[in-house]
């Protein structure tokens, strides 16, 4: 099986600077332009299905790839993007250095996010994290099982999740663009990478 490994387009919390995480936000209409673009790349590519996750900025992303398409489209709730920010979540980065002046201040939250294994106040366990990406992916395979080509919409976060932990790629991802899409084969429960597209790695994980 084939699978379309594809992050979601630019959401209004990217330019309004705000931290996203579990905050839900629309997709500007930029973003919702690059999906259009990255529709001609994929209409030859005979998906069956698409699986998204619930957020706006993903849904509204698989809700334009489908447009031409037309399969089905299943939400799938735990490839949602990992809460990092806790209680700065859909917060302006500026206002929220003010607002929440005392907790920046504390050394705990001086390093955080996903490579760093620690989220902000109110967020996620990485761990925890890490295990529901890794069941809903497989779950997704079990749900598609007899199909040759599907896609999954999700988040950041989850790709970086994704490419540590099932496709054991020892490397930092640095920077993920808008609709950066990852091509992968399934096949007897091995992933192989066929092709990367607007992802940028950076050192190795320790």
């Amino acid at each position: 099986m084939k699978i379309y490994l594809i992050r979601h387009s630019e959401s209004i919390d990217d330019i309004e600077d705000c931290y996203g995480g579990i905050a839900d936000f629309d997709l500007t209409e930029n973003g919702k332009n690059k999906v259009k673009e990255n529709t001609k790349k994929l209409d030859c590519c005979k998906i069956e299905k698409i699986y998204t996750s619930p957020y706006k900025r993903a849904y509204q992303t698989a809700e334009i790839l489908n447009e031409n398409i037309k399969v089905g489209l299943k939400v799938i709730e735990d490839i949602r993007e990992l809460n990092s920010y806790g209680i700065l979540s859909g917060v302006n980065k500026d206002l929220a250095k003010e607002i929440f002046s005392y907790v920046f201040e504390k050394e705990e939250y001086n390093n955080i996010g996903y490579y760093y294994g620690k989220t902000f106040l109110g967020g996620e366990d990485i761990r925890e994290f890490d295990n529901r990406v890794k069941k809903a992916i497989f779950s997704i395979i079990k749900d598609s099982e007899g199909l040759n080509t599907i896609a999954i919409v999700t988040h950041g976060g989850v790709h970086r999740s994704i490419f540590k932990n099932i496709l054991k790629v020892d490397r930092k991802i640095e920077k993920i663009d808008d609709v950066a899409t990852t091509v992968l084969d399934y096949d007897n429960e091995k992933f192989t990478i066929v092709e990367t597209k607007g992802i940028k790695f950076g050192n190795t994980i320790k």
